[in-house]
């Protein structure tokens, strides 16, 4: 009869993620006493178990487990690691202890090889940016073309060319904040620029890039035209303490006669700060 032996590593300890250089992280207290594990010849297979998606910012080590597949009965558990060895490749993205719990280091992907005797298993993790929460600063305009008349860029960009149409230098900071949050590497919010004229709000969705490059688009309605933002490129640092980045967003007006007109804006952002 083949029989299943979970090994379940201990409980995680906290420990800081964002050293510049991180260490191993250290079991809390005495070293766990368990039950013996089965004889090497009566393990068929080794398989992982724990989470593949893991933020910079978690505030305690991911735990692997082992999965033991045996022929003995009967079956049973035990949280011991002894005789499970763990390794993780490539070096740099995370760090594994002898207690199969995992530490991120940087952005990137890794794999976690479990070996018990001649038997070994892996599971790939990915360490990504933790961008859930709530993010201010401000942002300018870099370039502007569109618009009832050629003035009109020239406004946007106040002191920046202005009046000259061509929005071909920065314009002044505008405030905008953001309220993101994250499944894995799923991102949805809502971006909210305060103006004279009201606020304008529009929802956001996108994905974190295997880079940490959060991409980010909309397409929304705004009186009743179509309001879209694209070419959204932000990355955060190893902390998610602060973002910088990029985006396009072609915005519909009315003139004073009810016809319908865009303008497209090109905006970069740094050093928004993160409370989450």
């Amino acid at each position: 009869m083949r029989t299943v032996l979970l090994v379940v590593l201990c409980t995680g300890a906290l420990v800081g993620c964002n050293s510049s250089t991180p260490t191993s992280p250290t079991p809390p207290g005495p070293p766990v006493v368990s039950p013996a594990l089965p004889p090497v010849s009566t393990v068929l297979s080794v398989s992982l178990l724990g989470e593949m998606w893991i933020p910079t910012t978690i505030a305690a080590p991911a735990q692997m487990t082992a999965r033991l597949v045996t022929s003995n009965t009967p079956f049973e558990y035990t949280s011991a690691t002894i005789g499970v060895t763990w390794s993780m490749e490539p070096a740099g993205v995370a760090l594994i202890d002898q207690h199969g719990r995992v530490s991120p280091v940087s952005i990137g992907t890794a794999t976690v090889t479990a070996k018990y005797g001649d038997k070994t298993g892996t599971q790939q993790i990915r360490v990504l940016p933790d961008f859930s929460g709530n993010w201010s600063g401000q942002f300018r305009i870099t370039g502007c073309s569109g618009g009832f008349d050629f003035r009109e860029c020239g406004r946007m960009m106040v002191g920046a060319g202005a009046g000259t149409g061509t929005g071909t230098a920065p314009s002044p900071f505008y405030p905008f904040t953001l309220q993101l949050s994250q499944f894995r590497d799923q991102v949805t919010g809502t971006v909210r620029e305060p103006r004279v004229s009201g606020e304008l709000t529009y929802p956001v969705s996108g994905i974190i890039r295997l880079n940490g490059q959060l991409v980010l688009e909309a397409t929304t309605q705004k009186n009743g035209d179509s309001l879209r933002v694209f070419n959204w490129a932000s990355t955060t640092n190893n902390g998610a303490t602060t973002m910088s980045g990029a985006f396009t967003k072609i915005e519909p007006y009315r003139s004073a006669f009810n016809d319908p007109y865009t303008i497209r804006t090109e905006h970069e952002f740094a050093n928004l700060s993160h409370a989450q």
